[in-house]
């Protein structure tokens, strides 16, 4: 199984990069992304500076992208799949990152019976690469791909032993909410490279500013991330800590947001009965 999925799915993004040395590193990070360029948006600052730590970084990319907007209706679905996988292998050597595991599925695939064979294969990779931590989208993304990634990779992470991953989360099509712990990384010494990991995705860039948008959204959280106190930092990424999940195998995703939200309207003294 080991080698099939390495074989299969995985796309080395540095000259003499071989699985052998990939597998199993210590304080490794994985990325996982439902499509080609949410994991430099969601973790791009933060997989560059993994790679100047000297952690191995790799991301896992579950839809192949193929149903993207185009400038350009002539070009077919494989076309678009095609060049969204040279744009992500772009995006990754330029953060120097180990590596991509390409699914290559479709979003409507991610539903039923079909994400079984998706949720297996995650599982594999994960128990292969056995990373310090992984990135996903957080729980209250407005994108229908994102939500069902969220919710096959946490069942996935559930079965790899014997030791878990600290979990986080990346908001793109969304916002964070509730009280749950956050977890703030300064990307301020990386944010040009993430932009430049941005830009590799031209595709997307044709009818969309994102590179636009993530500085703005970075510099945002930056500054408006503590009420009372001086902004230390410029750019950040903000990630919502997940552990509870792989914590706790009962807790549906259901729970941990009910809670999160519960707990912010308990902090504003509200009990749902006040008068108009």
């Amino acid at each position: 199984m080991r080698d099939i999925l390495w074989k299969k799915y995985f796309l080395p993004a540095q000259k003499g990069v071989s699985p052998e040395e990939c597998r199993g590193k210590q304080g490794s990070i994985l990325v996982i992304a439902p499509h080609p360029d949410d994991d430099v948006l969601g973790a791009g600052g933060t997989m560059a500076a993994a790679v100047q730590q000297g952690r191995a970084v790799f991301a896992v990319y579950i839809t192949d992208g193929r149903g993207s907007l185009r400038m350009n209706p002539a070009i077919s679905g494989e076309e678009m799949a095609a060049l969204r996988k040279k744009e992500a292998m772009s995006a990754l050597r330029v953060l120097g990152a180990t590596g991509g595991f390409f699914l290559e599925k479709q979003s409507q695939e991610l539903t039923g019976e079909a994400q079984k064979e998706t949720e297996e294969v995650l599982t594999g990779i994960l128990q292969d690469v056995l990373p310090q931590e992984v990135f996903l989208p957080a729980p209250y993304e407005r994108h229908p791909t994102h939500q069902r990634c969220t919710q096959l990779s946490i069942r996935a992470l559930r079965k790899i032993s014997p030791v878990k991953p600290n979990l986080l989360g990346y908001s793109l099509w969304g916002s964070f909410w509730g009280v749950r712990k956050r977890i703030v990384h300064d990307i301020s010494p990386f944010i040009r490279k993430k932009v430049e990991a941005i830009m590799a995705h031209a595709s997307q860039l044709a009818y969309k500013d994102y590179q636009q948008g993530i500085i703005g959204k970075n510099n945002y959280e930056a500054i408006f991330w503590e009420s009372h106190a001086h902004s230390p930092a410029s750019f950040v990424e903000i990630f919502l800590d997940m552990d509870e999940l792989l914590e706790n195998r009962d807790m549906t995703l259901a729970d941990f947001i009910r809670q999160d939200v519960e707990a912010l309207i308990q902090a504003f003294g509200l009990s749902g009965k006040e008068e108009a």
